[in-house]
């Protein structure tokens, strides 16, 4: 059904109108519950976002590759990135990415892990942290 779901505009577009809250869970792996607690400007990014995946049947090919190759993902060699690094996620990730960013940005030396314990897959609630550590992250890749 999921499939079914990003792979039609107009189901999305219902999804999103008649049932946002289990959108905003199962394909935006956010608690809704977090997204209702929100701040305004909060709950007004992540309803953009939401619109924004509109047209969703453009987006539907990447996301089937994603769910299929994220069954069979091999060992990277991440100790061979040498480039400023930063890696962030929460543990209520609906996708489930927490571990394997805490393991990635392990494994990348310099990397830096940006890990909350609330927010879902948009990190809802964490925008002004995210803005500073790109910020931060971009600052000292242009150096001094």
């Amino acid at each position: 059904m999921l499939l079914r779901l990003l792979g039609s505009d107009f189901l999305f577009w219902v999804g999103l109108h008649a049932s946002r809250d289990q959108v905003i869970r199962h394909v935006l792996a956010t608690p809704p519950e977090q997204v209702a607690a929100a701040s305004a400007r909060e709950r007004a990014r992540v309803n953009d976002l939401a619109e924004r995946i509109l047209p969703v049947s453009l987006r539907a090919a990447g996301w089937r590759d994603d769910m299929r190759l994220g069954k069979r993902l091999g060992p990277y060699p991440l100790e061979a990135i040498r480039v400023p690094t930063l890696v962030v996620s929460a543990r209520d990730d609906g996708f489930g990415t927490y571990a394997a960013a805490q393991y990635t940005a392990s494994h990348i030396e310099g990397a830096k892990f940006l890990g909350f314990d609330q927010g879902g897959h948009l990190l809802v609630g964490h925008d002004a942290d995210m803005q500073a550590a790109v910020a931060d992250l971009l600052a000292r890749a242009a150096g001094p």
